[in-house]
């Protein structure tokens, strides 16, 4: 289920909710030193640590917005992943498409992201051309 700025997942064996926009982003620069402009960079080079401190921080953020304290660190975090398959895991893969998605809803649409065809509609793309 995925609300504007918000998606919910199931990791570490409960159903969290994952929160985007202005806070968390701000949240997650604030504490890593991440600018926005290294932010697909450091996916890049080490997607094992941005990944998990993406989603700590978009669920800490959570938290902080009803003044609770956390019952996990991004170490917990990390081993929800691995338990859930890792990197290409079903919950990286719905967190990373709600982070993705948010990021265009806000955007100009000269400026958002294209959408990425996957193979199978690039091939009927190409068909219906022909």
């Amino acid at each position: 289920m995925t609300g504007k700025k918000t998606t919910k997942i199931i990791l570490g064996g409960k159903e969290r909710t994952f929160y985007f926009g202005l806070g968390f982003l701000g949240l997650f620069i604030e504490k890593t030193g991440i600018s926005m402009d290294a932010l697909e960079d450091y996916m890049k080079t080490n997607p094992f640590k941005a990944i998990p401190e993406l989603m700590y921080f978009s669920l800490v953020y959570g938290y902080l917005r009803e003044d609770l304290k956390p019952d996990f660190n991004v170490y917990k975090v990390t081993d929800w992943i691995d338990i859930d398959g890792g990197a290409k895991g079903p919950g990286v893969a719905e967190f990373m498409d709600a982070f993705r998605k948010s990021m265009n809803v806000d955007l100009p649409a000269s400026k958002a992201e294209p959408v990425k065809k996957n193979r199978a509609q690039t091939r009927k793309t190409a068909r219906k051309s022909q």
